[in-house]
């Protein structure tokens, strides 16, 4: 799609794709905990659905979500979210023993969101057009 769109794609013509890629960043985190002070790091992919700090109006119908990890792709994870799930202004999806388990965690590879999207959005058609 021309830069000057929000979206990255357009599937059937009709549903807009907005497609955010990460990489980790590794992030340190002071804790105090009963006047003992710790500190760690952890790896974390941050994903922006905001525009200029501002999430205002609909310019997607889906956002899919991918976390690179270019040596260990292994741990490269995609969320396939629409827009009606997307609650706030960035995603953040943090490195851990345990799998993600937030509110997009049922999002995860979930691309037929998109063909759904399709199949329901015969009046997107004109909309977009």
């Amino acid at each position: 799609m021309p830069a000057s769109d929000s979206y990255d794609l357009l599937v059937n013509e009709c549903v807009r794709v907005a497609l955010r890629v990460a990489f980790p960043r590794s992030r340190t985190q002071h804790v105090t905990v009963r006047d003992r002070h710790y500190t760690y790091q952890y790896c974390s992919w941050h994903f922006n659905f905001h525009h200029h700090g501002k999430l205002e109006k609909r310019y997607a119908d889906v956002v899919v979500c991918l976390a690179m990890e270019p040596r260990h792709s292994a741990r490269e994870e995609v969320f396939v979210i629409p827009w009606e799930a997307v609650s706030g202004k960035t995603f953040s999806l943090h490195a851990g023993r345990r799998r993600y388990a937030g509110q997009y965690a049922k999002y995860a590879n979930r691309w037929q969101v998109i063909t759904q999207a399709v199949a329901e959005s015969p009046e997107r058609l004109r909309q977009v057009a």
